[in-house]
């Protein structure tokens, strides 16, 4: 078996300084170790956000505002007053809707589906290879529109950068919920994909994502990120990427998002899967909290740059 930490070409930072992450609790329920992923209801709850006060709350001038513009503006305010080597972010992390390879999945069941179906392109009638929504998954991604058109008049920060995975599931899932939102002139929908924000790699055909210029054809409102390469070089045939792996592609991911000088956005939507969004947060500390397809989680990270190694 390959060393995990060669088998796939994920290139190393070229940085004197690296990030270290944290999770700030008491502000979302997913981060409360009370919360059961497994019965929680992320449209009922408002995205999870906690009814609270803050310390930029003023009793006079805040008492017609939302929970959401209260959040905010303490959010700003925290980055506004951080260290210079301390920055927050909060991110919307959504899972794809109900994908053709989920349904094969619970059809054939997990052992069959590991050993032999997700080698396959597709069958029975059914195509897998890099997945496409089905209209299960595409019914829940509009669910996820008409949530946000509903929180978005109450004040609910719109996010000012669409990260999104080259998987066409995710593509899917994110136009569905984005496009059309009556969003801020200044905050419009600007999906950008990035080749690390993917599922596990390797072996299941499902994640073998389609090559640049079929994405562009589909989707040709993104915009690929730098060195987007038109063929998939990440995924093999006969490997499948362990989750120590997975968590250093997904550290490699947040790194580039919060070390990008281009992009100062403090509110940040990323359309991913369940393999990569379980990664990002063991990657910042947070306790683990799957989603079902189409399921959102909403987190506050932060994170500290240091000159040198440690």
């Amino acid at each position: 078996m390959a060393d995990s930490s060669t088998a796939f070409p994920i290139p190393e930072p070229d940085r004197a300084f690296h990030f270290k992450y944290s999770t700030v609790a008491g502000y979302f329920q997913q981060s409360d170790d009370s919360t059961d992923s497994d019965t929680f209801d992320f449209t009922k709850e408002n995205f999870g956000l906690v009814d609270r006060k803050y310390e930029t709350d003023d009793d006079d001038k805040d008492k017609d505002k939302t929970q959401w513009q209260r959040f905010e503006t303490y959010v700003r305010h925290l980055n506004a007053h951080s260290a210079e080597d301390v920055q927050y972010k909060v991110l919307f992390l959504g899972r794809h809707g109900q994908g053709w390879h989920n349904v094969a999945e619970a059809k054939y069941g997990m052992k069959a589906w590991d050993s032999y179906y997700s080698m396959l392109d597709g069958a029975d009638g059914m195509t897998w290879s890099d997945a496409k929504l089905t209209p299960t998954g595409q019914q829940q991604a509009k669910d996820v529109h008409a949530l946000w058109q509903r929180l978005l008049p109450s004040g609910i920060p719109a996010p000012e950068t669409y990260y999104v995975s080259p998987l066409t599931r995710t593509l899917e899932t994110a136009d569905l919920s984005f496009a059309g939102l009556d969003l801020p002139a200044d905050k419009p929908y600007k999906p950008i994909v990035k080749e690390l924000l993917r599922e596990a790699l390797g072996i299941h055909t499902c994640d073998r994502r389609s090559p640049a210029s079929t994405i562009l054809t589909a989707f040709p409102h993104v915009t690929l990120e730098a060195g987007f390469s038109d063929a998939d070089t990440l995924w093999r045939p006969d490997y499948r990427e362990p989750r120590s792996a997975r968590k250093y592609r997904l550290q490699q991911l947040l790194d580039d998002v919060f070390g990008s000088d281009s992009d100062p956005g403090v509110f940040l939507a990323l359309t991913s899967h369940s393999g990569a969004i379980a990664s990002v947060l063991e990657a910042v500390g947070h306790r683990a909290f799957g989603l079902r397809t189409g399921g959102w989680c909403r987190c506050w990270r932060w994170r500290r740059r240091r000159l040198g190694g440690e």
